[in-house]
């Protein structure tokens, strides 16, 4: 699956595609207006996807992929990224 087909998913499916075919890389906390978000970031050798969840709330925000590694600028102090190739 490419990051633009995981796009056209419905946020179930991507959920349960993330759950079952992406490794866990790490974790960092982010504001949406005035949502404080826990936001997940994962990996597939194809592309990255970040989950942002609502603990307060208990939802997901929004469930995002990319593959532009600059992207994951707000993780380099806690992953080394130089091991993902895309």
């Amino acid at each position: 699956m490419t990051s633009i087909e995981f796009e056209k998913l419905p946020s179930e499916k991507k959920c349960k595609y993330v759950w079952n075919r992406c490794t866990f890389l790490a974790t960092r906390y982010g504001h949406e207006q005035q949502r404080r978000f826990r936001i997940n970031l994962y990996h597939n050798d194809k592309f990255f996807v970040e989950i942002w969840y609502n603990s307060k709330y208990a939802y997901i925000g929004d469930i995002v992929s990319f593959t532009d590694t600059k992207l994951l600028d707000p993780y380099l102090s806690d992953i080394n990224v130089s091991a993902f190739q895309i």
